[in-house]
């Protein structure tokens, strides 16, 4: 038994993950490795057109067909799913409104038998407008995507337009901003385009499920169990008691499985074979439009400064394309607006947010959730106003940044503990340098830097729980409902508890599995909120356990509990560390000389909710939305080949304020990861759309990620200001990473071409047309 690892060896350190060994040798199981004993399988028939009303639907000829166990559609779906707003039937019922979208499920014995019947189905479409951008959505005469949005249930904090394509409205307001652009030293105004792109998550979407007459299970390959579990209860009308999840690890998310997708529509399947488990493993290519995409949004921004370059107004209007159904994308359309001013102090705002129906695949939650969106513009704006006021971009981010005692654009006064922007500024100034030279001839060379701040957008009662059960020789079993989707959360999360409890990290197992018959409840795992939520309720409950275990260690030793320490897994007195006992005689319960039980299992539990979250207020949008923030800055240097537009991106930088690093290879790979999925939707990564709707590179040979080949030298600094709030003082860093590289480049690539771009991804082809354009004096 190992105890060498004292209080203070555990949490900092880099440790190596819990879950590696299972992984590296094809040990972990994922969804598609389950066996789950008899089971049928279902394939997806979805719909041709981006926009169409079903005015025929035959399903005669495939129920009939050889093996095929039944076929269900829109009719067999009992309501609307949506958590934030119930738009969307699981099956298309009457209209689809996104190409790709499911119209029939066709459940048999094989997959090959599923995928034959599925053109024995007979469809008649009326076909409608297909809209895709969302400013042509809002625009007069624009047709309606959802006729009755006003009638559909929806969440209080949700501000729908009647008769129109917007499903949510957020404003922010402060000051007057009319009065001060009519005297402003310097008025900076432009329109940006963020498009939609792919998640490309290393294991397509999966899920099963069961139904035996009385209690569904579902098998998911999902960050939100109980999300799963709360819509389908809704959806049947049961007790949540009646709907089991399962999640086993989740090869890679993104946020693009933490919205609920093909689950309810499995459940429907599933209620048409009782007693038969129904499988669905989406393939690569149906993972371009079969469950969300991310991103989709436009913005115009309108910035006013003085000529000391102080920040006075800003004036936006924000569209973000939810899809064909909203659901949580409302929530992305409300965080891009509550951060579209970046890490900066500006005193008179007026921003306009809208959450905005297309007719394509439904935007979910991306790596950033709305982050990377705003600062995209609000990054390129900085630049922009620092050569117009020929002014150092780097002093002119220091003069504005939110430090410690300014207000934020929700009226939160920044405290000490929510870290230094300006830290992480001047750290990444350092490591940039000064401008190299181009390596070879007929290259520009260019280097930029962007700042940004990250909240986890979060509901104001997102619940986490923990529960520490103690084993018989003294090691601890962690139950979290948090979902390993390869971020390293079970490692870190083992930290916590192994610091807490005095443990070496051999002694704690980490449960991987996530069951809601059984795992503590969780909001979701999503918004970098793990380590700080998730640790939260694993520290609480590592102190629950020690109460426990002191107590009875108290009657055993016969001395008050306050004069007790707990180290290296056992119990004394302080100062008498010859007199103990160790955590295992406690463990299931200490038996006393006449053998009769002193106390019960220790079994420690931990529950953490944020404090003082608060609605924003319908008419400023102001309020207590974000329970924690984290700020940094990103830099680029690049290189442009003059003669064919080709860019290489040479050295990337991110410096972030994440609080105490509790893992730092983990952290370092969390934000490098970013780092690498940033750098591909600002050079490669773009869904294109035909404009009947239809995507057009929905496979891997058409839709380019970054490879390893791509990948250039980074740099991760850490600012460790310690959070308050957090366990030992940590934050998220999960997402941050993604949030400014696309500004960085384009600003590094403003100081290599003199050249500004406004949308991404930026091309060899977009390039050169842009250099084409300027030595035509355009």
């Amino acid at each position: 038994m190992a105890w060498g690892e004292g209080m203070g060896d555990v949490v900092g350190r880099t440790k190596l993950r819990v879950d590696g060994l299972e992984k590296v040798t094809g040990q972990a199981r994922f969804l598609a490795d389950l066996s789950l004993g008899r089971t049928a399988h279902a394939r997806i028939l979805r719909s041709t057109y981006a926009h169409a009303s079903i005015r025929q639907l035959d399903v005669s000829r495939a129920r009939s067909a050889p093996g095929v166990r039944a076929v269900v559609t829109g009719s067999d779906c009992p309501g609307r799913i949506g958590h934030a707003i119930r738009d969307q039937y699981p099956i298309a019922r009457d209209k689809v409104r996104y190409w790709g979208e499911p119209v029939a499920v066709v459940i048999a014995t094989t997959p090959e038998v599923a995928d034959a019947a599925l053109p024995l189905i007979d469809v008649g479409y009326e076909p409608l407008p297909a809209v895709l951008h969302p400013r042509d959505a809002v625009r007069e005469g624009a047709p309606a995507i959802h006729e009755n949005l006003a009638e559909y249930h929806r969440d209080a904090g949700i501000h729908v337009i009647p008769d129109s394509n917007v499903c949510h409205h957020y404003q922010l307001r402060r000051g007057d901003v009319d009065t001060v652009f009519a005297g402003a030293y310097l008025v900076i105004e432009n329109e940006y385009w963020v498009p939609w792109i792919a998640h490309v998550q290393l294991e397509p979407h999966g899920a099963a499920a069961l139904w035996d007459g009385d209690t569904f299970t579902i098998w998911s390959s999902s960050q939100s169990p109980f999300f799963i579990r709360e819509t389908i209860s809704t959806l049947f009308d049961l007790s949540p008691s009646k709907v089991r999840v399962v999640i086993p690890y989740v090869g890679g998310g993104f946020g693009g499985k933490s919205d609920v997708t093909i689950e309810p529509l499995l459940a429907v399947t599933a209620r048409a074979v009782p007693g038969t488990q129904v499988k669905l493993l989406l393939t690569r290519e149906e993972m371009f439009f079969g469950t969300v995409v991310g991103r989709g949004a436009w913005g115009h921004i309108k910035t006013a400064v003085d000529k000391d370059g102080y920040l006075l107004a800003e004036e936006a209007e924000l569209y973000f394309s939810s899809g064909g159904y909203a659901d949580y994308s409302v929530w992305i359309c409300q965080g891009g607006g509550h951060n579209a001013t970046g890490p900066y102090h500006i005193p008179n705002l007026c921003l306009n947010s809208y959450g905005v129906y297309t007719t394509t695949p439904p935007t979910g939650a991306y790596r950033g959730y709305g982050h990377p969106e705003v600062h995209w513009m609000v990054e390129r704006q900085m630049d922009q106003i620092a050569r117009r006021l020929e002014m150092d971009p780097v002093a002119l981010r220091l003069k504005n940044l939110l430090v410690p005692g300014k207000t934020n654009a929700l009226g939160q006064v920044m405290q000490d503990y929510n870290g230094r922007a300006d830290l992480c500024l001047q750290a990444v100034q350092e490591a940039l340098g000064t401008k190299a030279p181009p390596s070879v001839p007929r290259r520009a060379r260019g280097h930029a830097i962007a700042c940004f701040m990250k909240s986890p957008v979060m509901r104001t009662n997102a619940q986490s729980g923990a529960i520490i059960r103690f084993n018989e020789d003294g090691s601890v079993t962690v139950y979290t409902g948090a979902v390993e989707i390869g971020q390293g959360s079970n490692t870190v999360l083992s930290q916590i508890a192994a610091e807490a409890l005095s443990l070496s990290m051999d002694m704690v197992h980490y449960a991987p599995r996530v069951d809601t018959d059984f795992s503590p409840h969780e909001w979701q795992t999503v918004a970098s909120h793990t380590t700080w939520a998730v640790g939260n309720a694993v520290r609480l409950a590592a102190a629950d356990a020690l109460r426990q275990l002191k107590e009875a260690a108290s009657e055993v030793l016969g001395v008050p509990v306050e004069n007790l320490e707990a180290r290296d897994g056992e119990v004394f007195p302080r100062g008498q560390s010859d007199q103990t006992i160790p955590y295992a005689a406690l463990a299931t319960g200490f038996r006393r000389p006449d053998g009769s039980a002193l106390n019960p299992p220790i079994v420690g539990r931990g529950t953490f909710v944020p404090q003082g979250l608060t609605f924003p207020d319908p008419a400023t949008g102001q309020g207590n939305l974000a329970a924690s923030w984290t700020f940094g800055c990103q830099g680029a240097d690049v290189e442009v080949d003059l003669d064919t537009g080709q860019i290489y991106v040479i050295r990337l930088i991110s410096a972030q304020d994440a609080g105490r690093i509790l893992n730092p290879d983990a952290a370092r790979g969390q934000v490098e990861g970013a780092m690498i999925q940033a750098l591909g939707a600002t050079l490669t990564e773009k869904l294109h759309f035909g404009t009947d709707g239809r995507i057009q590179n929905w496979s891997l040979t058409d839709y380019r990620i970054p490879t390893s080949s791509d990948v250039p030298q980074m740099e991760v600094i850490f600012i460790e200001t310690e959070d308050a709030t957090g366990p030992y003082g940590a934050r998220g860093l999960g997402e941050h990473g993604i949030v400014a590289i696309p500004a960085a480049i384009a600003n590094a690539l403003a100081d290599a071409l003199d050249v500004d771009f406004f949308e991404i991804p930026i091309t060899p082809e977009v390039v050169m047309e842009a250099l084409e354009t300027l030595q035509e004096g355009g």
